[in-house]
Formats: structure tokens, sequence, C-alpha cells
């Protein structure tokens, strides 16, 4: 088979073949089934919104993204909690079989503890990282990424979830002012993105408005079972696929099924 020098990657994925041009630099997830509804990837240096309900599965996406860029791209990402404790998300991820614990020991993985509120002696404590007497904390949060992307030469990003700054604005323009000032730093790093947006009321979160892609992540109880979906309803500059596709849980995290796909095992 002849391939020409100009279009480059050349990969397989769920045995169908996806080929890259060369002109624009795509930056794969590694999530099976994913980068096949999105072009080949996502835009490097561009930040996208993952939003869903709790349980949706949003975290389990995100480090997924993270855990396949440290060990199959060598390219090194950032984990920037402000829900959960880093030893939690270590923990939650060993029955993936992941050893984000041996990837930060190498700094090809960094978790970055942003959590507005820490549990301390059993009292909560406010994180003077972000908080304080600041009234704008997306500069404090901008600072402690660009500090991280520099340590390790992150490549990759995911913020979980910015809905808990977000929503302590009650002035929405002052929230989109942050966001926007967040996504023009990590676009002149060149480091791809993904916001993690809580689905909190029928209100469009500030986010959406800001980052070049959305994907939606669905849960439905259906009887006796969960049923999963992803859907991408933006990717700016980019041709996507609009459907609503099954998603699968194995024991390597998540896993995006084709209609041509469903009857594989």
């Amino acid at each position: 088979m002849c391939i020409s020098d100009k279009l480059t990657p050349l990969y397989i994925q769920n045995y169908l073949l996806v080929i890259v041009s060369n002109s624009e630099f795509k930056i794969r997830t590694g999530i099976p089934g994913f980068d096949l509804i999105i072009d080949g990837g996502l835009k490097e240096g561009k930040t996208i919104v993952l939003s869903g309900e709790s349980g949706s599965g949003k975290t389990t996406f995100g480090m997924q993204f993270l855990h396949n860029g440290a060990l199959d791209f060598e390219e090194p990402g950032i984990f920037v909690t402000l829900t959960q404790s880093p030893q939690e998300l270590i923990n939650d991820f060993r029955s993936y079989g992941w050893n984000i614990e041996k990837l930060m020991d190498e700094e090809k993985i960094l978790i970055v503890d942003a959590r507005p509120f820490k549990m301390n002696d059993e009292t909560f404590e406010s994180g003077d990282s972000l908080y304080g007497t600041e009234p704008f904390p997306f500069t404090h949060l901008t600072q402690l990424i660009l500090q991280g992307i520099k340590k390790i030469h992150a490549k990759r990003l995911v913020v979980d979830s910015l809905s808990v700054l977000s929503i302590q604005y009650g002035n929405k323009f002052n929230a989109r002012q942050g966001i926007q000032k967040l996504i023009h730093a990590l676009d002149e790093k060149k480091c791809t993105s993904i916001f993690i947006s809580e689905n909190l009321d029928s209100k469009t979160p500030p986010e959406w408005y800001e980052a070049s892609g959305i994907v939606i992540l669905n849960h439905v109880q259906k009887t006796n079972t969960m049923e999963r979906s992803v859907q991408v309803i933006k990717m700016r500059g980019t041709k996507h696929s609009e459907q609503t596709y099954p998603i699968r849980f194995n024991e390597n995290g998540y896993h995006v099924l084709h209609p041509r796909l469903q009857t594989i095992n």
C-alpha cells in the first residue's frame, strides 16, 4: 500500500483506518473508538469541555486521556483536582491497572491539588492556593497550571471540575473572562486541555462558550443496567460525527462503540 509522504501518521484503531493530515497536528486521546468520531484526534493546543451528570464517567475519561498520553505518546500531562484528593485519584484508578504513582515519579503525570476546601484533622480548611482573600481565583489557577507545564513540559491537561470555580460568580461575565484568559494561556503553551464541567442546572455553563469543543457524556438507567453514551456537539475546525455512540467500560477504561463494531467482542 502506497501512502503519500504528506499523510502522517497512519494508525489502526478498532479495525478502522484513520489518516491524519500533516497540515494540522492532532492529539490522539487513545481512548478506543473516540478518535474516530473527531477526525483522528483533538486539535493541538485547544481546549474542550467534557460535560455530564454525576456518575457519567467524566473523571475516568480525563485520566484515561492523560494516562494514554504519558504511556503511548510521550506526552506528559497535568491533572488539576478541585474535588478529590490526589491519593483518592491514585487509589480509584488502580482498578484499571493504571499505575498513576509510577507515572508521577517519572514526571509523566502531575496531580495538582487545587481544592478550595481541604479536610485536615476532621475539619475543613480554606484552600489558600486559590481563594484566600483573592476575588478572582482563575488567576491563581492559571499560575498553578503554568508552573506545572514548565515543571514536566506538559502537553496535556485535565481540570476537574471547572464548575467548582464558575458557580461562585454571580456575574457570569467575570467567569467567562477568567476562563477565556486561562484558555489563551494554554493555547500559547500548545497544551491540549479537557475542562470537566458539571450539569448543575438548565443554564449553559460559561466554559461552553469559550472552549473549542464540547463533548457530552450521558448515562440512563434501563431496567437493571446503566446505558452510557457519548456525543460530540461542537469541535471547531474539525469534521466530527454528531451521532450518539454507546460506551462500554472494561478493565482498561472507556471504549466507544460504533454501529459496525457493536457485535464485536
